[in-house]
């Protein structure tokens, strides 16, 4: 680059040279035409005229020269093809030439006798301007040649070979599975020593961070195990407290049928045992002779009375206790079965309706007819249930009023939409995105567990198909709406361990 540029500075410098040579010697060509030339013409010389042109002409610019003039003056001299003669130029002949030079002709300063037109040629100049700039570019290539020889060498000695001896090092270190082995000898103080003490260094600090964290991670893998040991504790734990969920949601449900049953059958009871008091009394006036038509009217009257009582009561006993095993059985069981949703969604609420009795709650079932699911009514009624109880302990907090709306209608040929909603309080919104969460509860002062709507998501999730998703405003009550499809899919083996 610095020969490059050397050379450029000096063409430009010979060429500024060579303009201003051309310039010097184009001025004085005209100084001296001016001077000599007058005499002449006026003299009508025109051999002293030839001489004088002839002259000028050996200035390797000069092309021809023509002098023009009064009285038909026309006077020119040119050089041969071959620049190696002069010969006169023809009247009407115009050279070739690049820059032209006129010259007036002024005899004693007063009188102009015509005019000399120089016709000039740069090709010369650029021509030897050309030469130079070859030879010029000849020296660049010279002596870039030479400073590549010399930098080859030198690199090859100094650089090349010291690298290639690190890197065979570098090769024989790395396949030595000790870290201290990758030290290298240091053989010189020169650069190269300097970057082989460097790499030792290097190699003591990663030798050191290898110790380091060979022992890190034999404690993390230890950490890791202990941590896996305790998910699978905690995965345990929390298959015990979901199935001590399930039981306590049956007991629940088993202490609400148990008193609500109770009822009817003290009623029955009763009336049995008036039955039997009365019927008594008549037998023992039958045998004494004395029963009256008025008495034997009283007794049938009574009689029926007592039946219809005793006959409504079981009745009521009955339908309670159907709608509890059904619904218990389903609970405890994976039985998969095809069922009428509107039925058993009936089912379900008289098998709550003791729990729900004390807080007054109101619940509306408004489902399609003839929705036939081929599905697990046990899951379906555990999801129901913990929706149900869960609006009336967080929605309502157990007191007395409020209204739950079960809806269910089919939103395709293979999929229904099952939604609980209630009028209670709401849930917080920053509590929406936790609801499922497990463990998750803002009771657990009062027994919450955390896992009734977790319960709920996974069964919709896993053993049902579907989705479920929680809308709800503060002051406003909630919407769990559910999607599922009609014909559950198959739980695997793996799905049924867990």
């Amino acid at each position: 680059m610095v020969v490059a540029i050397t050379g450029l500075l000096s063409y430009k410098q010979n060429r500024n040279q060579d303009e201003e040579d051309y310039q010097a010697q184009r001025a004085s060509l005209q100084a001296r035409l001016s001077l000599s030339l007058p005499h002449g013409v006026w003299q009508m010389d025109d051999s002293y005229t030839r001489l004088t042109l002839d002259a000028e002409l050996g200035w390797a610019s000069v092309v021809a020269i023509r002098i023009t003039g009064d009285a038909g003056l026309n006077i020119g001299r040119s050089r041969s093809a071959d620049n190696a003669t002069l010969r006169d130029m023809a009247p009407a002949e115009k050279p070739s030439s690049d820059d032209v030079l006129l010259i007036p002709i002024i005899y004693q300063n007063r009188e102009k006798l015509g005019t000399a037109t120089v016709y000039l040629s740069r090709s010369q100049l650029e021509h030897r301007q050309h030469m130079h700039l070859l030879e010029i570019l000849l020296e660049i290539l010279l002596l870039d040649g030479l400073i590549f020889i010399v930098m080859t060498y030198n690199l090859n000695r100094f650089v090349f070979a010291p690298l290639k001896r690190l890197q065979e090092a570098l090769n024989l270190a790395a396949s030595s599975d000790d870290a201290s082995a990758l030290r290298l000898e240091q053989q010189g103080q020169d650069e190269f020593g300097a970057v082989t003490h460097s790499f030792n260094r290097i190699v003591d600090r990663i030798s050191a961070d290898l110790a380091m964290r060979t022992s890190a991670e034999a404690q993390a893998r230890q950490e890791r195990d202990n941590a896996k040991l305790a998910l699978r504790q905690l995965v345990q734990t929390q298959q015990t407290l979901v199935e001590t969920e399930k039981l306590a949601s049956l007991g629940s449900l088993v202490a609400g049928v148990a008193h609500e049953i109770n009822t009817p059958v003290g009623i029955t009871l009763t009336t049995a045992s008036h039955l039997a008091t009365t019927t008594l009394h008549i037998t023992e006036k039958l045998d004494n002779g004395g029963v009256k038509k008025s008495d034997f009217q009283a007794y049938l009257d009574t009689a029926k009375e007592c039946c219809e009582l005793i006959l409504s009561n079981a009745e009521r006993a009955a339908n309670l206790i159907h709608s509890f095993k059904q619904v218990a059985v389903d609970q405890t069981s994976e039985q998969r079965r095809d069922f009428q949703l509107n039925d058993y969604l009936n089912e379900i609420v008289t098998s709550l309706k003791p729990r729900f009795k004390r807080s007054q709650t109101s619940i509306a079932i408004d489902c399609e007819d003839d929705l036939l699911l081929d599905s697990y009514p046990g899951a379906v009624s555990q999801v129901v249930t913990n929706l149900l109880v869960n609006a009336l302990v967080h929605g309502f907090d157990e007191k007395p009023g409020g209204t739950i709306q079960i809806h269910a209608e089919r939103c395709s040929n293979s999929e229904i939409r099952l939604s609980v909603k209630d009028d209670g309080k709401g849930i917080p919104a920053e509590n929406l995105n936790r609801v499922f969460d497990p463990f998750f509860t803002t009771r657990r002062g009062s027994g919450g567990s955390g896992l009734g709507l977790h319960i709920v998501y996974n069964i919709i999730r896993q053993r049902l198909g579907g989705t479920i998703e929680v809308h709800s405003e503060p002051g406003k009550g909630s919407t769990f709406t559910i999607t599922m499809p009609c014909i559950a899919p198959e739980i695997t083996h793996r799905e049924a361990r867990e």
